[in-house]
């Protein structure tokens, strides 16, 4: 069995509340310093006394924030687990056979094929949308618990996804605690003044008082539109329908946006997770089947993915053509739109609402000028969604490139082959003529 360790420990209230939880998912949504770390340490000791020779989960944002603060957190006040750590294989590998994995988030997909009894996710608010949807997977046979240990950094998935259906109600298996870092008995009360005095209301509300605020910079202020229900493809009539693709091997993403009347309909937006070139003309394929796509607008900078989705499938595939400007004037289009109130965004996307919700510009540095592109990170249904609406900007439409289709490029190489026999065929004869 795993190893008894046995420590008392004095919770205040809210911390107690929170240990105790009885859904399957529950987030402790709480200020810096606030004890939410050290209740993640104490909560993941229990599971492992509770589900002995079960695996389970210990994650962080980034290997550096595992190393620097989760895992020393957790072995500072359960020492007697170091010393079965394995850095190198990242696990705590306990005696009786049971496996804590200790994991970054970096990659999410590196925990696919776990099966796991419980998960501690410290700061999950900085997670991808991909992750909380791979650690839900991980649990769903053994209906393990995850507790989520988190400062709110930005509305998106925890606020999205988390947040707002726990606390409307909407999902009994999700719980949410939160209290401020003045909250604990150890946070030093006047600290706490002067930082509501030096900072922005929103940055102190965020990060002292555990509350979630628009982060600063976002490229897209969701306030000036709003989310519309899903209208059935039948009802929704559009001049046309366009796509936009973002290849890569992590996450490649396809967007799909109807077109009426000068007002914009995003209505289908869809990751998939390393997979091959033809993986994601296939996800394209049913996507353009059941929205009626009439054309794609994909990066130029891959010209051979273009060509390879485009020669094998029925999709017309155009490329966007990039600039130095183009991501400052891609957004300025989408912006205006957005100004004129003829942008709409079906709510049934949350991994789509997750990334506006996140998509912002670098903090500002003095003495240097403000870069023009935001910060390239999980943005990548929002390339896509750029690609197309930018791409098909009258001023910017392309002529689609001409490759060849399957039976053609067999048909030019059967015809190569011919060539090439009869010239061999005739060579003896053309050197004879030649010499006489």
């Amino acid at each position: 069995m795993s190893e008894a360790v046995t420590k008392e420990v004095t919770f205040h209230p809210k911390q107690y509340d929170a240990f105790n939880f009885d859904t399957q998912y529950a987030a402790v949504i709480a200020g810096v310093q606030s004890g939410k770390t050290f209740l993640g340490t104490y909560w993941a000791a229990r599971m492992i006394a509770e589900h002995p020779k079960e695996d389970g989960l210990i994650t962080a944002p980034t290997y550096k924030i595992l190393h620097h603060a989760t895992l020393p957190k957790f072995f500072e006040n359960f020492p007697s687990y170091r010393r079965y750590y394995k850095e190198q294989k990242g696990v705590i590998a306990l005696p009786d056979g049971t496996n804590i994995y200790c994991r970054s988030m970096d990659n999410p997909l590196g925990i696919e094929g776990m099966t796991i009894a419980w998960a501690w996710l410290d700061e999950a608010g900085q997670y991808p949308y991909l992750a909380w949807t791979v650690i839900r997977s991980r649990t769903s046979t053994t209906r393990g618990k995850v507790l989520i240990t988190t400062t709110p950094y930005n509305m998106g998935w925890l606020y999205q996804n988390f947040y707002l259906p726990a606390t409307r109600g909407e999902d009994k298996d999700m719980s949410v605690f939160a209290w401020r870092s003045v909250d604990s008995p150890y946070f030093p009360a006047d600290f706490y003044e002067k930082e509501k005095k030096r900072l922005k209301n929103e940055e102190f509300r965020r990060r002292y008082e555990g509350e979630f605020t628009k982060m600063e910079g976002l490229v897209y202020d969701t306030s000036s539109w709003h989310y519309i229900d899903p209208i059935p493809s039948r009802d929704l009539r559009a001049d046309i329908t366009i796509g936009g693709i973002d290849w890569g091997w992590h996450n490649a993403a396809a967007v799909v946006v109807k077109i009426h009347d000068g007002h914009v309909y995003t209505v289908a937006a869809k990751y998939l997770h390393q997979k091959t070139t033809m993986d994601m003309a296939e996800l394209c394929q049913q996507l353009q089947n059941e929205w009626g796509v009439n054309r794609w607008y994909a990066d130029s900078a891959n010209p051979e993915k273009i060509e390879e989705a485009s020669t094998n499938t029925g999709l017309r595939i155009y490329p966007y053509e990039k600039s130095k400007k183009a991501i400052p004037s891609g957004i300025s289009y989408i912006l205006s739109l957005i100004k004129d109130n003829r942008m709409h965004i079906y709510n049934n996307l949350p991994e789509f609402k997750a990334e506006i919700e996140t998509y912002h510009y670098p903090e500002p540095i003095e003495g240097k000028d403000t870069p023009d592109d935001p910060v390239h990170v999980d943005c990548d249904m929002l390339d896509a969604w750029r690609y197309a609406l930018d791409g098909f900007r009258p001023a910017k439409q392309a002529t689609p490139p001409e490759f060849e289709t399957k039976e053609d490029r067999t048909l030019r190489m059967l015809n190569r082959k011919t060539a090439l026999y009869e010239v061999e065929a005739n060579k003896g004869s053309e050197s004879y003529g030649e010499s006489e």
